[in-house]
């Protein structure tokens, strides 16, 4: 429904709100709804606890990535959720995903909040008691130390006793049961895949500010894959000179099984995988953790994670995503049709600047 039809119907826009990380611009958060909520410690601190265990330990016991709650982990664990129904009957926690700097909820809005109220308002106050409950502790420990617990307040240089959040939240609207399948386990997964970063730092590194060529990327994966000096590009169109539907051809069926062998060989395979044809090459090579540059569209930012396929494919070393930052006068129908263009300047490419800003 378009805004001006849901003026035509009656329906209050003010009342629907959004924060600085909205996905939808016109979804009524009002009405009922599945969503996954992220918040994120002010300062990314590690307040709730830490992870345990290794990525080698067995699923299911203490070895397994697990998070060791900290004081203020268990008291939002044990009390702080349980308000939200508390406060919202109509609202049913139905996971929780606890790191130690963010918090992800899965929540069901099961009739339409009250009057004025949103999903906005059901993470404003679950905040605000997490702050709370976060101050209560400290006063505590202050106030063991035979200090006024004044002093927090008072060091601070507005005067006043910092929140536990940062400003806003993150929310994904969960449509169907497939989707609520994959969130479900990024959620259960999310101790062990933070782990295998720590393990692995090198090979899942993060730059937002990388050159190649004459343009600027955002990455995420092995940087050394760019060191690699066979590259090659994988690039096929929709449709062949015939008129046949390329992916379905024998040419590239031996096309594709050419460029595998290579990658086996140690060559790094470079593509967006817009077409079918590249498409099957991309997943070939990551279901066999063969070497891979793969673009695309999204961006790359201090919080984006890949899919749980190509974490893996990261953690062992096999994988670089690539992001190209948006040049001044593109259009983003340009940008995407010129993801095979900037393939081959990644395989032709000398010049590599890992640029550090901020």
């Amino acid at each position: 429904m378009t805004k001006e039809e849901k003026i035509a119907a009656g329906i209050v826009l003010s009342e629907i709100k959004h924060n600085g990380h909205r996905r939808a611009f016109f979804h009524d958060y009002s009405r009922p709804g599945l969503y996954m909520v992220t918040m994120v410690v002010a300062g990314r601190q590690r307040l709730f606890g830490c992870i345990v265990g290794h990525s080698r330990g067995k699923r299911g016991t203490a070895d397994f990535p697990h998070l060791e709650y900290s004081r203020l982990g268990s008291q939002i664990i044990h009390e702080e959720l349980s308000k939200i129904s508390q406060f919202y009957p109509m609202v049913e926690v139905c996971k929780v995903a606890l790191m130690p700097d963010h918090v992800h909820l899965l929540l069901a809005v099961k009739e339409q909040l009250p009057q004025g109220k949103h999903l906005g308002s059901i993470v404003r106050g679950f905040k605000t008691g997490c702050t709370r409950a976060w101050w209560k502790l400290q006063d505590e420990a202050v106030m063991a130390d035979g200090v006024s617990a004044m002093t927090v307040a008072e060091a601070s240089p507005s005067g006043k006793r910092p929140v536990l959040f940062e400003d806003g939240y993150h929310d994904r609207i969960l449509m169907g049961d497939g989707m609520l399948g994959n969130i479900c386990r990024y959620m259960d997964e999310n101790p062990f895949r933070a782990r295998l970063r720590e393990e692995h730092p090198n090979l899942m590194q993060r730059c937002l500010h990388l050159w190649i060529h004459d343009r600027e990327y955002a990455a995420f994966g092995n940087l050394f894959l760019l060191k690699n000096p066979e590259r090659l590009q994988v690039f096929f169109h929709r449709k062949d000179k015939k008129g046949r539907l390329t992916h379905l051809t024998p040419e590239y069926a031996e096309a594709k099984a050419q460029l595998l062998q290579r990658a086996e060989e140690g060559a790094v395979l470079v593509t967006p995988g817009i077409s079918k044809g590249e498409q099957g090459v991309v997943d070939a090579a990551l279901d066999d953790r063969l070497p891979l540059i793969l673009l695309q569209k999204e961006q790359i930012t201090d919080y984006w994670k890949p899919s749980k396929e190509r974490f893996y494919a990261c953690a062992t070393g096999k994988l670089l995503i690539l992001s190209p930052k948006l040049m001044p006068g593109d259009s983003d129908y340009e940008r995407f049709h010129s993801l095979n263009d900037l393939a081959h300047d990644i395989c032709i490419a000398t010049d590599t600047r890992l640029l550090r800003i901020g």
